[in-house]
C-alpha cells in the first residue's frame, strides 16, 4: 500500500510518482488475487447468477482446439453436437501438429470466445465421453458457442445419440453456412 505519511503536501510531483511506481506492483497483485478469488468462489457470475438446473458455471482456462476447452479446474470439456477440423493428428504414439483446413480458424474463434471467461455448461443425457472429457453445450453470456461455430462454417454437425437436444438448430445453421459458403463450405462447396 502507499504510505501516505511519507508524502508531504509540499512533496514534488517526481517524488510522488517514484513512490507510486514502487508501490503499484503489490497493489496490482492484490487486485488480481481478489479478482481470482471472486471468480474461483463463483461470486462473480454471468447474468442469471443461480446455477442452471441442467448445468453449471465454470472458468474456461484455455481452448485446446475448436471444440474442446480446459477449465480452470483442469477438466476438459468437449462441445456436444459439433465437430471442428483437427489441429493435431496421431503419428505413432505422438501427437503431431498437422492442422486440417480451417482448424486454426476454429481454434482462434473458440479461444477468443471463451478463454479466460466464465462460461455456462449445459449438459445433455450423457455427461462424459470415452476419454472422460465432460460433454456440454457451452454458453458465454447470451452466446451459444457451439451454435456460433456451426453458423460461421467452422464446425460440422455431429450428432451422437442420446445427446440430441440442439440437433435441429445445428442442422439449420449448417445448411445456412453451406448455402452462403462460409468457413469450410467455401472450399467444400455444397453437396
Amino acid at each position: 500500500m502507499v504510505d501516505w505519511r511519507r508524502i508531504s503536501r509540499a512533496a514534488p510531483a517526481a517524488r510522488l510518482l517514484r513512490l507510486l511506481r514502487r508501490q503499484a506492483k503489490p497493489v496490482l497483485w492484490l487486485a488480481a488475487g481478489l479478482a481470482l478469488g471472486l471468480v474461483g468462489s463463483q461470486v462473480f457470475r454471468s447474468p442469471g447468477a443461480s446455477e442452471p438446473a441442467d448445468g453449471e458455471y465454470a472458468v474456461a482456462a484455455r481452448a485446446i482446439d475448436g471444440d474442446t476447452i480446459e477449465l480452470a479446474t483442469g477438466e476438459r470439456v468437449r462441445y456436444v453436437g459439433i465437430d471442428t477440423p483437427e489441429l493435431y493428428r496421431r503419428s505413432g504414439t505422438a501427437w503431431v501438429y498437422h492442422p486440417e483446413p480451417y482448424a486454426e480458424q476454429a481454434w482462434t474463434f473458440n479461444r477468443l470466445a471463451v478463454e479466460g471467461r466464465t462460461v455456462r455448461l449445459e449438459f445433455d443425457v450423457e455427461r462424459r465421453d470415452r476419454y472422460q472429457r465432460r460433454l456440454a453445450y457451452v454458453y458465454r453470456d447470451d452466446r451459444f458457442i457451439n451454435a456460433d461455430l456451426v453458423a460461421q462454417g467452422l464446425a460440422d454437425v455431429m450428432t451422437i445419440p442420446p445427446n440430441t437436444r440442439h440437433t435441429a438448430l445445428f442442422r439449420r445453421l449448417e445448411r445456412e453456412a453451406r448455402d452462403t459458403r462460409r468457413g469450410v463450405w467455401a472450399e467444400r462447396g455444397a453437396p
